[in-house]
């Protein structure tokens, strides 16, 4: 397996302790634990001839794709287990895994609807996106596996792995470009995880299956093929090149090549301030986002997916600029598609003016984004710490506790995510062996050049610390109850869109912020496969002007990271962080003259 720069430290040794993020996870976990597992089960007992214990739930799992969200649920009970140890959640992953075993079938096969699908997607006759289906219950099953260590989902796992490995290794050419343009998810990434877990070659034979070599071709080459692709089909392809690129032994440049391209093509000319991309799901044309601000903007498992991207791009190269997009769309996409009150997600974000986020129903929607949201708020301690030998790296300003166990060190960070405060890193126990250790903490991109460090006189007697490629790095020898602080002064500051200079919106450090304009008719209607989004509402201009010295005249709220702004009417708008608000209407994109 190929080495990483950086390996990340996370469940079991991460506790997470901002009260903001906790009230998330709190939400996330009350509607797990709401759901009725039977009723997601309930299709993968038809299909193996049992009598279901309990009716289907309705929405998508009522669909040909149904069994989606047993693969997204299994992954956030399992996420949930291992960071907080929450016996329920263990207790369900048991009762679902002995169910999935009593429904699959001899050779393997394990769904929620018949292998029929997929005979008809060889055939070209309808079917919608079983592959990308099977993607979501494989990586459930084996996160099931790779977080509880219950060895019948390891069995279901590798079961389950034949059975797609015998299909996609008796495919002809014709047959395989046939699979390949229907959605599959990421049916590379998953396998060449089995592969990782089990060193069955066979299982990265058929992964590779699944890899689109044309299209890694053109990204190594640094050739913009998207216009027009749809973006979550397109994000997990590249996702399964980097994975093959980590798992195998053999030097493959052109998965690391065309990983990085696109990531850059997609951050550099296809993507809003939040971190999202993509409109009604598809990419457009390179650096065309003002034209294509709609209601059916920046869809969450885009952001979802991209992040996993970035996570893993930073451990192979360690390169900052994955960290830096990683904080702001955590906090401006994923952060933004709770609703704080409920605990649902959403599906778009709008980037045009006016309109409002609009959530899933718990019971009746079950859409793609329903089972990210599920997996994206019971991973709050993933990649914040990263570690290689006696190097520790905090990429995110998260309040919580680390126990590095590998060298005994224990460490705190208070870093208040609603706050403008210095973030204070205390070293609470280390072991004397581990005494001579490095910490490189990440300078971020939106910060001011007045960002600094402190640490007390003692402390600099013993170490040193510099500035290497955009991070602090300090090293010597470290003792309990050293405490340092690190400053990172935020500042307003605006960005335009390529295609329109004229369009800007609005950053506070990490912040994306976004103006209310009110709570008038919040109607809604439905598009596509019953994604609910909203309605535009008359009243609300399509542009509201601002003055080219926005900034100079924006003043700031006491207390909080809030600015009122007048736009060329003289009326006063209120700009807040974009990822606390749930009902209301909202500009993040405004007109200057």
């Amino acid at each position: 397996m190929r080495e990483m720069k950086w390996e990340p430290i996370a469940f079991g040794q991460v506790h997470v302790t901002d009260s903001f993020l906790r009230e998330g996870l709190d939400l996330e976990i009350q509607y797990l634990l709401s759901l009725d597992e039977k009723r997601l089960l309930a299709g993968f007992e038809e299909t193996a001839g049992i009598r279901p214990k309990a009716i289907r739930y309705g929405g998508w799992e009522s669909l040909e794709i149904r069994g989606h969200t047993m693969g997204h649920y299994l992954t956030a009970l399992s996420q949930l287990w291992a960071m907080e140890r929450n016996q329920e959640a263990y207790e369900r992953i048991e009762r679902i895994i002995n169910t999935l075993s009593q429904c699959q079938r001899e050779d393997g096969y394990l769904s929620a609807f018949p292998e029929v699908l997929f005979d008809n997607v060889e055939q070209e006759k309808p079917a919608w996106v079983p592959w990308y289906t099977m993607h979501k219950i494989i990586s459930g099953i084996t996160a099931a596996w790779k977080y509880t260590g219950i060895q019948k989902a390891y069995d279901i796992m590798e079961r389950l792995a034949d059975w797609v490995s015998n299909r996609a290794l008796s495919w002809t050419e014709e047959i395989r470009q046939i699979v390949l343009s229907v959605e599959y998810g990421g049916m590379n990434d998953c396998l060449y995880d089995i592969f990782q877990i089990t060193g069955n070659i066979k299982y990265a034979m058929a992964a590779h299956q699944f890899d689109e070599i044309p299209l890694f071709e053109h990204m190594a080459k640094n050739q913009d093929q998207l216009d027009g692709l749809h973006a979550n089909t397109t994000i997990p392809k590249i996702l399964g090149a980097l994975k093959r690129y980590v798992v195998m032994e053999e030097k493959s440049p052109l998965y690391l090549a065309a990983a990085k391209n696109f990531w850059q093509m997609v951050i550099e000319h296809h993507t809003y301030i939040t971190g999202g991309n993509s409109e009604w799901e598809h990419f457009g044309q390179p650096n065309v986002l003002d034209a294509e601000r709609t209601e059916y903007n920046c869809e969450t498992c885009n952001v979802y997916n991209m992040l996993k991207l970035s996570a893993l791009l930073f451990q192979i190269t360690g390169e900052k600029k994955y960290a830096d997009y990683y904080e702001r769309a955590y906090i401006n996409s994923i952060l933004s598609s709770q609703n704080h009150e409920t605990g649902m997600t959403t599906y778009f974000q709008p980037m045009a003016t006016g309109f409002f986020k609009v959530y899933s129903r718990p019971y009746d929607n079950f859409w793609c984004c329903t089972g990210t949201g599920m997996e994206s708020f019971t991973k709050q301690c993933e990649h914040i710490y990263y570690a290689q030998e006696d190097c520790l790296c905090i990429n995110r300003f998260v309040s919580s506790e680390i126990n590095w166990v590998q060298k005994g060190v224990q460490i705190e960070i208070e870093a208040n995510l609603l706050e403008e405060q210095p973030i204070s890193i205390t070293i609470k126990e280390i072991l004397e062996q581990s005494k001579y250790m490095e910490l490189r903490v990440r300078i971020p991109e939106w910060t001011t050049d007045l960002y600094r460090l402190e640490l007390s006189k003692e402390m600099k007697e013993r170490i040193f610390w510099y500035i290497q490629d955009g991070y602090f790095v300090l090293a010597g020898e470290w003792h309990s109850k050293d405490t340092l602080q690190v400053f990172f002064p935020m500042q307003l500051q605006q960005e335009c869109l390529p295609d329109n200079e004229d369009v800007l919106a609005f950053r506070y450090g990490p912040f994306v912020l976004s103006a209310n304009l009110g709570t008038e008719k919040m109607d809604t209607t439905t598009t596509g496969v019953e994604v609910t989004v909203p309605m535009k509402e008359d009243s609300i201009p399509d542009n509201i002007f601002l003055s080219k010295d926005t900034i100079a005249q924006a003043q700031k709220v006491s207390n909080a990271i809030a600015f009122q702004v007048l736009d060329d009417k003289g009326e006063s708008l209120l700009f807040e962080p974009h990822f606390l608000k749930n009902n209301v209407r909202y500009g993040i994109y405004f007109k200057q003259i």
